[in-house]
């Protein structure tokens, strides 16, 4: 990937609320957690955050990855490949960059079917309307959008109608569902509580790290303990 293409990489990430401060963008999205709220961002009916514990471990990594793979990523009609997962999970460079970009172009397009599909009416029920269509919270100007944004025809009433051009929708301009979202306020709420159960969580992992050290600090001082009983033993037996 080109610089342009990292910078608005970057630049797509820092306008999503995310339960971690982002230091280095390889270790802070290898166990998939960060994956899975951008997910919960867009399309909070998708997914289920709390299936996604923060993990240090390589197999609670891959189980995490997996598990986005089956029940988030299939919907959207993609699949993050066992190589991808490899590079994702060791912090390969560029692998998370490479994996962002896909995902949200994949939401992009996810977001206009399902758009399509809600102006769609069935033969079996009457026409409900306009489908009022999702409005994120503000965000500041950015210096470049990270994909080109729909004409302003595609945001009007009829945007989201059959013609619309998936590969012109941009995710951080929410132009990407209208399923019934929780107001705002619940949003907020559950992304509190999220917080607080990841860094729960991680000070957890932070714990049995020490105490398994600790562990092994005390069986050293036994077998140490051990090794000068027996050289004392050996003093004491030649003394006689």
């Amino acid at each position: 990937m080109d610089d342009d293409a990292l910078q608005r990489i970057y630049q797509w990430v820092d306008e999503i609320p995310l339960s971690r401060p982002k230091r280095n963008i390889a270790r802070d999205f290898a166990d998939g957690v960060l994956v899975a709220e951008i997910c919960q961002h867009y399309f909070p009916k998708l997914i289920e955050i709390h299936n996604y514990p923060a993990a240090n471990s390589y197999a609670q990594k891959i189980y995490n990855w997996n598990t986005l793979n089956s029940k988030v990523f299939k919907k959207m009609g993609f699949h993050v490949q066992k190589d991808e997962l490899e590079s994702l999970v060791n912090c390969k460079p560029q692998a998370v960059e490479r994996m962002l970009q896909k995902l949200q172009q994949q939401m992009a397009r996810y977001g206009a079917r399902k758009a399509e599909e809600k102006d769609t009416p069935t033969p079996d029920a009457a026409p409900t309307g306009a489908v009022k269509q999702y409005q994120p919270p503000a965000k500041p100007p950015a210096k470049a959008p990270t994909v080109p944004r729909a004409p302003a025809a595609g945001r009007a009433k009829g945007a989201g109608a059959a013609g619309v051009d998936a590969r012109r929708v941009d995710p951080s301009m929410a132009r990407l569902d209208a399923m019934g979202y929780e107001d705002e306020d619940q949003q907020q709420h559950n992304a509190e509580k999220d917080a607080q159960i990841a860094e729960l969580r991680e000070t957890v992992d932070i714990l049995e790290v020490k105490i398994t050290k600790l562990e092994q600090l005390v069986r050293l001082k036994d077998s140490k303990i051990m090794t000068l009983q027996g050289k004392l033993q050996q003093a004491q037996a030649g003394a006689y």
